[in-house]
């Protein structure tokens, strides 16, 4: 399973997504691989952490085709549904308008 990287400050989701089984990170500690990025702050392409996400999440597995990374905005949604997302792999809108 890949790992789901998490903007600090989502501790709370952090712990469901964990209970569920599921191996997550905070953005800033990602090592490694991951699938799901989750993040609050509505400019996250501005942002350091998302960038090395991206950049780790590519150069980790060279082996297999770039399947991509979920984003997935936080905002005013509850644990299930970020979860029915995951599972889903249903993107949320980068831009509101």
């Amino acid at each position: 399973m890949s790992t789901i990287a998490l903007e600090r400050g989502l501790d709370e989701l952090k712990s469901y997504l964990d209970n569920q089984g599921y191996k997550t990170v905070y953005a800033d500690e990602i090592d490694g691989n991951i699938s799901v990025y989750i993040y609050l702050d509505q400019n996250i392409l501005g942002q350091q952490t998302f960038h090395a996400a991206l950049d780790n999440s590519l150069k980790a597995d060279t082996t297999s085709a770039p399947s991509g990374i979920l984003l997935i905005n936080a905002r005013n949604k509850t644990n299930e549904e970020i979860k029915y997302m995951i599972e889903s792999r249903t993107y949320s809108p980068l831009f509101f308008f």
